[in-house]
């Protein structure tokens, strides 16, 4: 079945229904909001039911379709951006060193990491203060930062 809309720049869109409907060919932000169904349900050569749809304000139609299409897969195609996980490194065995080597390295003791872990020298921490006594005022210059 051919759709009875003409889809053109050069024309004024109209409502002929159910003869022909001129259309814009691309949607406004109008749209969503502001379609009327025209006529009743209609089947198209497959056999699916579907109306017409036109906007009030642009005059933009579609044929909008009531029953659910089904999906179409398609077959994985190779992308160029997606790598491949990459096995590890095959070394020939007369090329291993040692096996002593091969032992994983021991943990440190945790009292020796936490000494490892201050990057900074000691500071004894700050004697606390009264904020009311030893604060003060802030001056006019201070509240307007």
């Amino acid at each position: 079945m051919k759709s009875i809309i003409l889809y053109t720049r050069d024309l004024k869109p109209q409502n002929l229904y159910p003869k022909r409907i001129i259309s814009p060919p691309a949607p406004n932000k109008c749209c969503p909001a502001r379609m009327e169904v025209l006529g009743r349900p209609r089947l198209d050569e497959q056999g699916r039911r579907f109306y017409y749809k036109r906007c009030k304000v642009c005059g933009f139609a579609l044929r909008h379709f009531l029953d659910p299409v089904g999906t179409v897969l398609t077959p994985a195609q190779n992308d160029a951006k997606v790598k491949k996980p990459t096995p590890p490194p095959v070394i020939a065995k007369d090329r291993l060193p040692p096996l002593s080597i091969h032992t994983p390295p021991r943990r440190p003791d945790p009292a020796v990491r936490k000494v490892l872990a201050s990057r900074h020298g000691h500071r004894p921490p700050t004697p606390a203060r009264s904020h009311g006594a030893e604060a003060g005022r802030k001056s006019a210059a201070r509240r307007r930062r």
